[in-house]
């Protein structure tokens, strides 16, 4: 489901709102950060990432906004990720060069696959960084921890995961979840793009129990880091944890959700 809404917002709401905004946006997904949190979020990841970079696999990659500065400001081989055609078709045409050159590759990738990013990019731990920005905010934790352990079951002793996740745990996190009472239903079921909130101590205290250090944490707005956001590096420090946690991707014959069946 999610990925008909964004193939939608791409081909038919992006338009709209360009023009309806008298914007300068090229490309979809840009519109959602402007010229300094886009200016501020490179400047954190330049200063977290690992060295050495050589491979990165970049989850929910959409048009390129963080694709495109990663590629030309480092050397890295990109593997990037997204569940929408219409994203990845302008992903590849914004970096066609880069497609060229054999740095970037881009998949389509099943949100409903649990173990979909590690059949497709493997175990054999030759990835530097996963980058993760502005789309581990818009599922659930429970599903957000499937790509956490594929990122720790993937990157190298001493690469870095750098997320960010929506901040529930900061003044601006909270009014925005006020200000958001009257948008979204409880029981939603539609696709949309509400954030799904979590906080720092969540955070601190899984990460760890997958194999990762503890992370360094920043919340927005220092140093002009958007508001409503957690910034979290962390690294792959107990291989075999993450190892542990990969396995249990699996499915399995137990079902705690208590999924209801058709009603037919």
């Amino acid at each position: 489901m999610m990925r008909v809404y964004f193939n939608h917002y791409v081909t038919a709401v992006f338009p709209g709102r360009r023009a309806a905004a008298g914007a300068s946006w090229q490309w979809p997904g840009d519109e959602w950060a402007d010229d300094a949190l886009q200016a501020a979020t490179w400047r954190w990841i330049t200063d977290h990432r690992p060295s050495p970079m050589n491979s990165v696999v970049e989850l929910g990659a959409g048009a390129g906004k963080y694709t495109v500065p990663l590629l030309r400001h480092t050397t890295a081989r990109v593997a990037a990720y997204d569940i929408s055609d219409a994203f990845i078709d302008c992903l590849e045409r914004r970096c066609i060069r880069f497609i060229e050159e054999e740095r970037l590759v881009a998949h389509r990738i099943d949100w409903s696959d649990n173990e979909g990013l590690l059949r497709r990019q493997g175990r054999s731990r030759d990835v530097d960084m996963v980058l993760a920005i502005d789309v581990l905010m818009m599922m659930d934790f429970q599903s957000a921890l499937v790509y956490l352990v594929s990122a720790a079951a993937m990157l190298r002793p001493g690469g870095r995961l750098l997320a960010t996740f929506a901040d529930g745990g900061s003044d601006s996190g909270l009014a925005r979840m006020m200000r958001d009472l009257g948008r979204h239903s409880a029981s939603d079921s539609a696709p949309c793009t509400r954030f799904h909130w979590v906080d720092r101590t969540l955070l601190e205290r899984v990460l760890p129990r997958i194999g990762f250090a503890a992370p360094e944490i920043v919340h927005g707005p220092s140093e002009g880091l958007d508001i409503a956001r957690l910034y979290v590096a962390a690294e792959v420090v107990n291989p075999a944890l993450a190892d542990e946690a990969a396995a249990k991707l699996a499915p399995s014959g137990g079902d705690s959700t208590n999924r209801m069946g058709s009603l037919a």
